[in-house]
């Protein structure tokens, strides 16, 4: 003889809206994981910087535009783009390097000038150095890159 099961359909849903639920519980802890595993130095900044033969703004030189992108595996890639159009926009990427253990002296290696940083993380900005002695410069607000908001 043939028994019917019947199965509350409702039921059913509920066990499946519970497993859909803790997927997403675990993706949400996965993101948040990956969010404090990235180094709070890494990301997109940005700004315009003196030209580079000057050491300062000047008025004839309408400097340059810097992005720097620092990621998470010690890369970076640089673009620098002279808002007088007399050079053409140079792109560079390589590896960097931290030269303390508080991570806030960096170098971009296979760069060969303004390649210093100095990482304010509190402010969430990187300061461009001098060449050799990491030193700011006199006008250091000049050489400040920002934190992209992304």
């Amino acid at each position: 003889m043939k028994k019917t099961v019947f199965i509350p359909l409702m039921a059913t849903g509920v066990l499946l809206g519970c497993q859909e639920a803790n997927q997403s519980q675990a993706k949400d802890a996965s993101a948040i994981e990956q969010k404090m595993q990235k180094p709070l130095w890494a990301g997109s900044y940005s700004g315009t910087t003196p030209c580079m033969s000057c050491a300062s703004r000047c008025e004839d030189c309408p400097g340059m535009v810097i992005d720097l992108v620092l990621n998470q595996d010690q890369t970076y890639e640089l673009r620098r783009e002279s808002l007088s159009g007399h050079n053409a926009v140079e792109v560079l990427k390589g590896r960097m390097h931290f030269k303390d253990t508080q991570q806030t002296q960096l170098e971009l290696l296979n760069v060969k000038t303004r390649n210093m940083i100095f990482v304010d993380l509190e402010n969430q900005m990187l300061e461009i150095r001098m060449d050799q002695t990491a030193q700011p410069y006199v006008a250091q607000d000049d050489f400040l890159l920002e934190l992209g908001k992304a």
